[in-house]
């Protein structure tokens, strides 16, 4: 049996309608998220025909880029676990406030952030980069580095579309986005230069032009739309007193973030130390798992979703369900993706890198090879740190990604292809261990909580089933 929260989200009542639920709100994530994951696929595809060092240069400046955007995502994923238990409580109020707060805190850390994207060429050049290649990066992320505020805002509207249900608005503004960064990618920035490193700026140019229109698209849906005039807020003045849930929960959610993606930045910028073939073929392996883990991303987010809208109305029971069935769904996609990256990985090398040498080639499609086999660990873990967000248990969680990255992963893999000298797949390979930690623990924090979560404190289970019919039903 199936009644209508006071949020417009389905309560379910068995496991198999938290899979009906599960899915019909992730599916539209899963859309955005795809489709918001194909700028940087074009980005990259784009690159790859100015030439194999066009391509070097793009993945150093994309790599920072996203290095500083994920920490950034995860400080207004803050944001989620608040939303969602006030819609789940139906406090709409509440939840109009926290976006508005969240914006003006998009906006404040954007700031800082352009400023550091701006200085990062001089930190990669302290770091050993090749001058010539870092000239080349840096004509692409001066420009990229503009796009950090849109973006910023972008994800606070996307993960208050998210809590409140109507994740189809997401969905729409990123496809249509998508659609015209990939038109204007393909037609400026490959139109005929005398330096390759102009179609690098044009393409920086129109990645940031898609962020600013698809930011204004999805904030004008939320102003507009009726779906949203349950929780809609008049403006305010920013107000530390109601950010600091945002900030409570999304400061250690960003460090986690950001230990997370160190590791897929250290990777990337060792790589570069031995060589722009070596560098290209990684990034191509690198593209492909991250379009392959947008959807256990959105499955988590969605997840986190269905725990918050669960500990908003006391229901232990659903929080149960919520996490479970997204470990099972994640699980599943990620061994049937796993399987696909391993047999398709000679097509993919060759579509991303039509015209490079045969070693490249090779190179890149052993990457993927190895990148297949760390989709399971890496589904798991996100569908992990969507569950326990939703939660807001966003602490312990560093302590996992520090233990699996910075102690294990990362310095096996350095260690033997820098002292031992062994091959560039020993990067991928630690990699690899690291996410299975993560994915680990994360699995057995859940089953702890759905052990202890009726003596959490400040968790207080519903005492009287709802009654369909008491529960207004949130239009549009």
């Amino acid at each position: 049996m199936n009644a209508i929260a006071p949020q417009g989200l389905p309560i379910s009542r068995d496991w198999r309608g938290e899979v009906r639920m599960l899915s019909s709100l992730a599916g539209p994530l899963v859309v955005a998220q795809l489709a918001q994951m194909a700028m940087g696929v074009v980005g990259t595809l784009v690159a790859g025909r100015l030439g194999v060092r066009m391509l070097a240069a793009q993945a150093l400046g994309a790599t920072v880029f996203v290095f500083a955007i994920i920490t950034a995502f995860g400080l207004m994923a803050g944001a989620d676990p608040h939303v969602a238990r006030a819609m789940g409580a139906g406090d709409f109020d509440r939840a109009g406030r926290l976006f508005r707060q969240g914006l003006w805190l998009a906006v404040a850390t954007a700031l800082l952030f352009t400023v550091a994207l701006w200085a990062a060429p001089w930190l990669l050049l302290a770091m050993g980069q090749e001058a010539a290649l870092i000239a080349d990066t840096r004509a692409y992320l001066d420009i990229a580095a503009l796009g950090m505020a849109p973006a910023m805002v972008y994800a606070m509207g996307r993960s208050f579309a998210s809590a409140t249900g109507k994740a189809g608005a997401v969905m729409v503004v990123a496809v249509v986005g998508n659609v015209v960064h990939a038109v204007l990618a393909f037609v400026w920035a490959l139109a005929p230069a005398e330096d390759p490193a102009d179609g690098l700026r044009r393409l920086a140019w129109a990645t940031v032009i898609c962020r600013f229109g698809m930011t204004a698209g999805l904030l004008a849906w939320i102003e507009l739309a009726p779906g949203f005039r349950y929780v809609r807020a008049r403006w305010h003045r920013p107000h530390l007193g109601e950010m600091l849930p945002i900030l409570r929960s999304g400061l250690p959610l960003a460090l986690q973030y950001g230990l997370e993606v160190t590791g897929f930045v250290l990777t990337t910028l060792w790589m570069g130390l031995l060589g722009a073939d070596t560098l290209a073929a990684h990034e191509v392996a690198l593209s492909t798992a991250a379009i392959a883990f947008q959807i256990p991303f959105s499955l988590g987010t969605a997840a986190a979703m269905r725990t918050g809208h669960a500990v908003g109305r006391g229901d232990a029971g659903g929080i149960r369900r919520a996490g479970w069935v997204a470990f099972g769904i994640g699980t599943a996609y990620a061994v049937v993706s796993g399987i696909a990256m391993l047999f398709g990985r000679d097509w993919i090398a060759h579509a991303y890198l039509p015209d490079a040498p045969m070693a490249v080639l090779t190179l890149a499609a052993h990457f993927l090879a190895i990148g297949a086999a760390f989709q399971l660990a890496d589904g798991i873990q996100a569908i992990g740190f969507g569950v326990l967000r939703g939660l807001d248990d966003t602490r312990l969680p560093v302590v996992f990604n520090v233990l699996g990255f910075a102690l294990l992963g990362m310095p096996l893999g350095y260690v033997g292809v820098f002292v031992l000298g062994q091959h560039a797949d020993r990067l991928w390979w630690g990699l690899s261990l690291a996410l299975g930690v993560v994915a680990v623990a994360l699995v057995v924090r859940f089953a702890w909580w759905c052990r202890n979560v009726g003596r959490v404190r400040g968790f207080v289970a519903q005492t009287e089933p709802l009654d369909p019919a008491a529960i207004p039903t949130v239009a549009g």
